[in-house]
């Protein structure tokens, strides 16, 4: 993070700090859990919380203003029967792995979804009338196209028979190529610091390579075999929490630099169970505060609460957000060793459907 505020906008300056505030508006239970320190405020966890608020409402303004195109938008050329079908066939293998994700995710998919009615078998003529953004057509690209993904969604990332060492180094420093263009990107422009800095923040949130590169590390220094399941699924997976504050919450972690900062907490050879027992539920009361923000805090005027960010807030604002809150700051070139190459396999295949 840019410690400076200077870099955000007013208007974001005052939007952040609206939510700090908000969050000073706690019950002072559900406030003294999360943020309490020795009996005084943490205010390094009330920024870290309303970083991934303010994140979540930027994400929720983006999308919400990203205008839909049917497939047919995004070809070079309209008439080229070649191009079309290419498109089509990699929208059918995309729409199958994110179906299959969201199954394995949650089992439910709601009747609203736009993957809850897809047969694969009529997929063709579906398309047809099927709506995309360019955020969408971006992700679906590098679902496509971006070898490491492909080995992730289609589970062949965790066997050596089907992903040789020597490839999974030539894969992964595809990806980081990749990551180093992203990044390119965010220095053009405000959209461009937008869409890169979101592709980026979502690629790592459904697929979180560098939080696993991370993990991995600790657990080759520090010689670690097997690590806390429960914990792992809470910092990158799909987890239901009933809160000690009432209620159950289905939601996604997606905090993809706190789950960096807190793993040597949560794994690290130094870490007692009274600690990591601790930090894990002080974990599953910060991502029930966020999905409340996300979903059912309103402003006075009956508002939800992330409708009346987006109406006060514009493109360059979020820009200045992502200044300020570098979500490319988790991003290392990877070195690997075999041990490293191991862990990632093990880290994987503890997170993905069998």
């Amino acid at each position: 993070m840019n410690n400076s505020f200077s870099v955000m906008t007013d208007k974001m300056q005052m939007l952040y700090m609206d939510i700090v505030a908000s969050l000073g508006q706690l019950p002072e239970e559900q406030k003294g859990f999360i943020f309490g320190y020795e009996g005084e405020e943490d205010y390094d966890w009330i920024h870290a919380v309303a970083c991934y608020i303010a994140l979540e409402f930027v994400k929720y303004s983006f999308d919400y203003s990203d205008p839909q195109f049917p497939l047919r938008h995004f070809l070079q050329d309209v008439d080229d029967d070649s191009e079309r079908m290419l498109q089509q066939r990699i929208m059918q293998y995309v729409l199958k792995y994110k179906k299959q994700e969201i199954e394995m995710k949650g089992g439910d998919i709601s009747p609203n979804d736009k993957f809850a009615n897809l047969n694969m078998d009529e997929i063709d003529s579906k398309l047809k009338g099927y709506r995309i953004t360019e955020m969408n057509y971006f992700e679906q690209q590098n679902i496509h196209d971006l070898e490491i993904i492909k080995s992730i969604v289609e589970r062949r990332i965790v066997s050596s028979k089907k992903v040789s060492n020597a490839r999974f180094v030539e894969i992964m420093e595809q990806y980081d190529e990749f990551v180093e263009s992203l990044i390119e990107r965010s220095k053009k422009s405000d959209k461009d610091m937008v869409f890169a800095s979101l592709a980026f923040f979502t690629l790592e949130w459904h697929y979180p390579i560098e939080f696993f590169y991370f993990l991995a590390n600790i657990m080759e220094e520090e010689r670690i075999d097997a690590i806390d399941q429960d914990a792992l699924v809470l910092l990158c997976g799909y987890v239901n929490i009933e809160s000690r504050f009432g209620g159950w919450f289905s939601t996604e972690s997606r905090m993809i630099k706190g789950r960096i900062l807190v793993s040597p907490l949560l794994f690290g050879r130094e870490a007692d169970r009274f600690s990591r027992e601790t930090m894990k539920d002080l974990l599953k009361e910060i991502l029930v505060l966020i999905t409340k923000y996300t979903e059912v805090v309103e402003v006075e005027d009956g508002r939800l609460y992330k409708d009346w960010f987006r109406e006060e807030s514009s493109l360059t604002d979020w820009a200045s957000f992502f200044r300020f809150y570098d979500v490319f700051a988790i991003w290392q070139r990877k070195e690997w060793t075999p041990k490293r190459i191991q862990k990632m396999r093990y880290l994987f295949e503890s997170t993905l459907s069998k």
